[in-house]
């Protein structure tokens, strides 16, 4: 797993930002904020070592699709426990016909994954040509092709172990995704933590302008 920096400074808040899956930091780069945020990506290996959050006043975590999977095992492994922590998108059971992508739809993923296959997923990811002008534009991760791969097949292969649970503050579930089906997401989230809907497809970060606004419920 990789960690890159977003924003550094002398923040006295620090967001650690999960990722999904083919993606990197500039997949949000046009959220802004006044705290550090660290983004973890790339998750053919989940081990990593944990960040430094010595000197915080608060640790607050965001998490998108298999990165909420991703931040659950990490936050747990490393004794973690954010103030807030907010999924969009995505379960703790990635891979799974009732609670995360169906097997089949996953499998097909896994086999057809090459360039265009990427081209495929975004275009599912978002809802619409305005969207997928602008996330090309801006937020087209730099992933060569055979790690994005490797990385559908290590998640399924990590995924299906035991995974410790972290408490969630709200799960953001997009009405219009189709590839974590809504359906799904509220059979894992519910009973868990509040469930807010958006608006929108898989890829939900145009509907928000800062970190804040994600983790502070919109109240920015």
């Amino acid at each position: 797993m990789r960690a890159d920096w977003i924003t550094r400074g002398d923040g006295k808040r620090l967001i650690l930002y999960f990722g999904g899956w083919g993606m990197d930091e500039r997949s949000v780069s046009h959220l802004k904020s006044d705290s550090d945020v660290l983004a973890f990506h790339d998750y053919r290996d989940i081990a990593s070592a944990p960040p430094d959050a010595t000197g915080y006043e608060a640790v607050d975590v965001v998490a998108w699709s298999m990165g909420v999977w991703a931040a659950s095992e990490s936050l747990g492994r490393w004794g973690i426990i954010p103030r807030r922590a907010v999924a969009l998108n995505g379960t703790g059971r990635p891979v799974d016909d009732l609670q995360g992508i169906p097997t089949v739809l996953y499998a097909l993923t896994e086999r057809g994954m090459n360039e265009r296959g990427w081209e495929k997923f975004i275009d599912r990811a978002l809802v619409s040509r305005e969207e997928r002008a602008l996330f090309c534009a801006n937020c087209q991760p730099r992933r060569d092709p055979r790690e994005r791969l490797e990385e559908l097949r290590r998640v399924r292969e990590q995924s299906s172990c035991a995974r410790p649970a972290i408490p969630w503050s709200r799960a953001f579930i997009s009405n219009k995704d189709i590839i974590f089906p809504a359906e799904n997401q509220r059979n894992w989230w519910q009973g868990r933590c509040e469930i807010a809907t958006l608006a929108g497809g898989h890829y939900p970060f145009f509907r928000f302008t800062c970190w804040e606004s994600i983790i502070d419920y919109g109240n920015r």
